[in-house]
């Protein structure tokens, strides 16, 4: 099989084992080969630690351990084997800085060791932004996190892994890294933008709602805080026009773009007295066939029960409103929510 090695990235040392962790990423002429080679190398026995990784590469992939790896493996096999035999040797930082070391096979200026620290970060940075363009969200995000040990107060690291990690939804470390960007650029709106985002979709919005706010005292034209801003409203029930025809009107291409892929219609808590309709109801008041309610569910994002496919007035009214106030759907629905004949007992 035809293979190109990538990079070698170094996952870590565990002092009590003396074992080097590490993983050889591989460019493979077919996706069905493995894209990552991972070894342990055993320190402070004696023996040539680099040995299992050059019988691995020869016999498997049948090439020969790069230069610049050998060179490179055996300057942190040094240090780390020097530290062990220190009376207060297995030092922290030097076991954090072996975490984010990475190394091209032929190009140093795409390897971190030799560099200063602020160079080190870049190379870490760019190498997942490469992993980014290869559709590798995880592994970009993972350099991201392990450039922040070097450089924890990076901006633009900060920036992409709060996006990265909210497309992997992983929504709670999103939450704790656009926490880390705002302590770094309390004045920049898009980390507020990102951490009420992240408050949504942890089904917070009255915390989300109060960020939303802030941001539009200081901003009253952010396109996104006001579509945030609705959103929250939505979720507890209230009234989110005000905040969507604010939007629309500063950037109606990114105000319908939201309201049709990821604008949430739910109400988190309904009233108990609420009337609650069924598929089967909704296929008659709405005057439409079984084909187009799967349609509005699947495409137009019908908040649908996911247990039985029921839905609360509140839900359906928000949602007919919305659609037919901004032309979501090919055609208008005529419907609104009844006037109800006897109001519920105070008591």
């Amino acid at each position: 099989m035809g293979t190109t090695l990538e990079f070698l990235l170094l996952d870590g040392f565990d002092p009590e084992t003396g074992e080097l962790a590490l993983r050889i990423a591989l460019t493979q002429t077919s996706p069905d080969y493995p894209r990552f080679l991972r070894l342990k190398l055993h320190l402070g026995r004696g023996s040539d630690p680099l040995q299992p990784l050059k019988r691995e590469l020869s016999s498997h992939l049948r090439v020969t351990l790069p230069a610049l790896w050998e060179r490179g493996l055996k300057l942190i096999i040094h240090a780390l084997e020097d530290d062990l035999t220190r009376p207060d040797g297995r030092d922290p930082a030097l076991h954090t800085w072996v975490q984010t070391q990475i190394m091209h096979p032929t190009d140093e200026r795409r390897s971190t060791l030799n560099h200063s620290i602020e160079a080190q970060a870049q190379i870490l940075f760019d190498w997942s932004q490469k992993l980014e363009s290869n559709n590798e969200p995880a592994r970009a995000a993972e350099l991201l996190e392990r450039m922040l040990l070097l450089s924890p107060g990076n901006p633009n690291a900060l920036r992409q892994l709060s996006v990265l990690l909210r497309e992997l939804c992983l929504i709670e470390e999103c939450l704790g890294i656009t926490e880390q960007w705002i302590r770094v650029e309390p004045d920049e709106a898009e980390a507020h933008i990102r951490y009420a985002e992240a408050l949504l979709y942890l089904e917070r919005p009255r915390e989300a709602l109060k960020v939303f706010q802030k941001i539009l005292q200081t901003q009253p034209m952010h396109p996104m805080a006001h579509i945030g801003a609705a959103q929250a409203k939505s979720l507890l029930g209230g009234d989110p026009y005000p905040h969507l025809d604010a939007a629309a009107e500063i950037n109606k291409i990114a105000t319908i773009a939201v309201l049709k892929k990821t604008y949430d219609f739910r109400t988190l808590s309904p009233s108990e007295f609420e009337t609650v309709y069924s598929a089967e109801e909704l296929i008659r008041i709405l005057n439409v066939t079984h084909s187009e309610l799967k349609t509005f569910t699947d495409t137009y994002n019908l908040p649908l029960a996911p247990h039985d496919g029921s839905i609360h007035e509140s839900e359906l009214s928000r949602w007919v409103g919305i659609q037919n106030r901004y032309n979501l759907l090919p055609y208008g629905l005529h419907w609104s929510a009844p006037t109800p004949r006897q109001l519920p007992d105070i008591n």
